[in-house]
């Protein structure tokens, strides 16, 4: 049997046009609490400790936080009294010669989840001379509690997604959409916006400064209630990350996750150590009528594309294309990178899935043999099995311009928006200095919308996604202008 939320059960009461009044009962859960209190919108970083810890072979004391700029980073600050008889000296001046670096092992002297600390300050160093100070922001993870036996776990998220569905909660008796409340292999999965803050305004805020703030509370717990390890939880919180990372088009984080025995912390983990994004620019292809509805498929399909190793391992490939595609690469580069992940795509499917009998199958060396089987054929078969389209649009008055530069009466006498995409990508992979500048910025991007777009939908059919999309190439982009996937 499943376990299931309480109502909240707060009231409000609406006068009417006639003057009587209205009492509405909340049937929607309350907000979802964590550990570690939301960061304001001003805030830097997200104070998770103050006390003694161990570093370097030193007992410290001070403060341990996560550090939200420039980017999201675990950091300690301490001050201690120093031997001068028996330590040695610092190595400043020291020259040695390049390496990889380990993280710093920092340990802290209590057993169970302390309670979050009230600020990031650091603590003050006394002026006496015996006493330094020291900032680590190189720290390796750092597992406090007993992590087994949780009933739950909650979780932050970095940089999340934005959308005007989804189910309500209750914040302080303030109705909040966009939660997501699915089931994923036995597995509750409830991720919403956080409370404190109306989502137009986070939102607002996040395009305006473009800083590193916590978007989204989520929990994890089992179905039916049974008690659970939080090394079995973690897989799906990678796929948060990942699906959330790859609908945003640029790299978000998960942090601080916590669980719980009987409503009381007993393990946590500190750690966020991804190099996110900033929260600006465009999403490749979520809309924020149905983002929510959105998202919650993709978990699904991410979940279950990770149990397949060879989909997986593509997928994950093509992501690092997909985010330098999405979030800062040149009009050009955009056109260009997509061409090179879907031949990653390409090669898995039409070699390494289909079966030898299949009309579709390859053999690598056939799929290598340019010349009888050249990158837009590469590109066209998979696209074609998939379902999606590979016409111009006429509204993309400047793609058109590259289909009529590009047509030739015997070899390409009808080129469609692939055929512009792989010619323009040779252009970047290939060029020769007389064609540097032939086409101009605007014919660029527009076929790099052509390129990304069937990219996305690449990506999404090689997840078995079956949802709506919102492409680059559509003619009206606005909130609820979406479309199911062609395959759906």
């Amino acid at each position: 049997m499943s376990v299931t939320d309480p109502v909240c059960g707060c009231t409000r009461t609406m006068t009417l046009p006639d003057g009587t009044t209205s009492v509405i009962t909340h049937t929607f859960p309350k907000a979802l609490e964590h550990h570690y209190p939301l960061p304001p919108l001003e805030a830097t970083g997200i104070p998770v400790y103050r006390g003694d810890f161990d570093l370097n072979a030193f007992r410290w004391r001070g403060v341990i936080s996560i550090d939200l700029e420039p980017r999201p980073t675990l950091v300690a600050h301490g001050v201690r009294e120093m031997n001068f008889g028996k330590e040695k000296g610092g190595t400043v001046g020291v020259r040695e010669p390049a390496k990889w670096v380990d993280q710093e092992q920092l340990t802290i002297t209590a057993k169970s989840v302390p309670p979050p600390a009230k600020t990031t300050r650091a603590p003050q160093r006394p002026k006496a001379p015996a006493v330094v100070g020291t900032l680590a922001d190189n720290l390796a993870r750092i597992d406090v509690g007993d992590p087994d036996h949780l009933d739950y776990i909650t979780f932050f998220v970095i940089n999340g997604w934005f959308g005007r569905d989804g189910f309500n909660t209750c914040h302080d008796g303030q109705e909040r959409q966009g939660r997501i409340d699915i089931v994923l292999d036995g597995w509750q999965l409830r991720v919403e916006p956080r409370g404190d803050i109306a989502p137009d305004q986070l939102r607002k805020d996040m395009q305006a400064t473009g800083k590193n703030t916590v978007t989204h509370v989520g929990r994890i717990r089992r179905d039916d209630g049974t008690t659970f390890r939080a090394v079995e939880a973690l897989d799906l919180l990678k796929i948060v990350e990942t699906m959330g990372g790859f609908a945003l088009g640029r790299v978000i984080s998960t942090a601080l996750p916590v669980g719980y025995r009987a409503g009381k912390a007993t393990w946590t983990r500190w750690q966020c150590d991804r190099a996110v994004d900033r929260p600006i620019g465009a999403t490749p292809f979520l809309d924020p009528a149905v983002s929510a509805a959105q998202m919650a498929e993709l978990f699904r399909a991410g979940l279950a594309t990770s149990k397949d190793t060879l989909r997986w391992e593509v997928f994950e490939n093509a992501l690092g294309y997909h985010y330098a595609a999405e979030h800062d690469a040149t009009v050009n580069i955009k056109v260009l990178l997509p061409v090179s992940a879907l031949q990653l795509i390409s090669y898995a499917h039409l070699v390494e899935e289909l079966p030898s009998g299949h009309p579709d199958h390859k053999t690598a060396s056939q799929w290598n043999d340019n010349y009888n089987f050249s990158t837009t054929e590469q590109l066209r078969t998979v696209l074609r099995v998939a379902g999606i389209d590979m016409s111009a649009p006429p509204h993309l008055v400047n793609l058109a311009k590259v289909q009529s530069d590009i047509t030739e009466p015997k070899k390409l006498p009808t080129p469609d928006a692939l055929d512009c995409v792989v010619r323009l990508r040779n252009k970047v992979a290939h060029p020769k200095q007389k064609q540097a500048n032939r086409w101009s910025t605007e014919e660029w991007a527009e076929t790099g919308f052509a390129a990304t777009t069937m990219f996305n939908l690449a990506m999404l059919w090689w997840l078995n996604y079956d949802e709506r999309y919102l492409g680059k190439t559509f003619e009206y982009r606005g909130s609820g202008d979406s479309q199911f996937v062609p395959w759906h």
